[in-house]
């Protein structure tokens, strides 16, 4: 396809954003600028997500009122209607559009009928973003409800751009930087209401829920991104069900959490949701920081055994290969998290990802 030379210039330009160190949020808005400049945006949702289960760990919104976002994460998990994020994660394209998924037709779509349509939105574009296999994060576009469609133009241009933008939301993964206190906080609790009111929490769980809804931008408040996405998903589950949806999230401090949602039976009117928040342990976030530095599953293999302190010769044992290969597989490692050593790799995977964040 040919790009317009405002579209051409727009690739560029975000391609090197995506290699210039930002911070996953400085990145997400620096994006939604860039592709406002050359086609009309009334409003961008774009959530990172946990890749080892897709549920958002925060969001960057532009044009969009706050009372939208649980209204568009019900319609992710709960109600079946085109373009959904996690069906859109499997797919073999990066990028679509809802005026492309209902060939014209937008009503078909409940999402379109019962929350863009009220709140002034038109046709949606919507992309997964993935690298190595994984997925770092979805975007969502939306035009004026009077405006035209996306054009192919502007499809094209952000999926010829998924890859960089997911890789870019891959490295911030690594290099975000801590930005407030080291206290060590244990576990805390927050239950909430069906209306994702908030009913209670412990002092842990109202700092957990602070440092989470200011990694959001705008901050979201009272209930922060992620924890709006593990109660929608237990929604999901059924009121009976011993299932406990989780996933891993980063605060605005640097410090790495895990999110756990369940039933709370016996609750006053049912429907109240508990939620605990705790420091993320090294085995929960074990996969995340797998898909981060892209190691291939051999790699991650050796990688946790390295971690949980075996020696080169036992490791070669436990896997049935030789030491050489065990060797060589230990320099890609080395090459992929920017260590030359094993003590350097523990420092570095321990402190990037499981270790309170400096203070200053």
């Amino acid at each position: 396809m040919a790009f317009s030379r405002g579209h051409v210039a727009a690739r560029e330009r975000i391609r090197r954003l995506c290699y210039d160190g930002l911070t996953s949020p400085a990145l997400r808005v620096a994006i939604v600028r860039e592709l406002s400049h050359v086609t009309p945006i009334r409003g961008a949702f774009f959530p990172t997500v946990d890749p080892t289960t897709l549920l958002y760990t925060s969001a960057v919104r532009e044009g969009m009122p706050a009372d939208v976002t649980p209204r568009y994460i019900d319609n992710e998990f709960r109600v079946d209607d085109v373009n959904k994020f996690r069906n859109l994660a499997r797919s073999v394209r990066a990028a679509v559009t809802l005026d492309d998924a209902t060939e014209g037709n937008w009503s078909t779509s409940t999402r379109s009928r019962e929350i863009m349509t009220p709140y002034g939105y038109g046709d949606e574009l919507r992309a997964a973003f993935r690298t190595g296999g994984a997925t770092w994060g979805f975007l969502c576009l939306h035009r004026q409800a009077d405006a035209d469609a996306f054009t192919a133009a502007d499809v094209e241009l952000v999926a010829s751009v998924s890859t960089h933008i997911a890789e870019g939301l891959r490295r911030a993964t690594i290099v975000d930087v801590a930005a407030t206190s080291t206290a060590a906080d244990g576990p805390g609790v927050v239950t909430i209401a069906p209306d994702l009111s908030i009913v209670a929490a412990t002092a842990a769980g109202q700092r957990w829920l602070a440092d989470l809804a200011a990694a959001d931008r705008p901050a979201s408040q009272p209930l922060p991104v992620a924890v709006n996405n593990v109660v929608s998903a237990l929604s999901e589950v059924g009121a009976h069900s011993t299932a406990t949806p989780h996933l891993s999230a980063r605060g605005a401090s640097g410090q790495w959490l895990s999110l756990h949602a369940s039933h709370l039976t016996g609750a006053p009117g049912g429907g109240t949701v508990a939620v605990v928040i705790e420091p993320a342990t090294p085995l929960l976030l074990q996969p995340l920081i797998v898909a981060a530095y892209a190691l291939s599953a051999r790699e991650a293999q050796i990688c946790a055994l390295v971690l949980r302190g075996l020696a080169t010769k036992t490791i070669a044992r436990e896997l049935r290969i030789s030491v050489h290969t065990v060797n060589d597989h230990l320099k890609a490692i080395f090459n992929k998290t920017g260590v030359s050593t094993r003590g350097e790799l523990m420092a570095s995977v321990f402190q990037q990802h499981y270790a309170p964040p400096p203070a200053r």
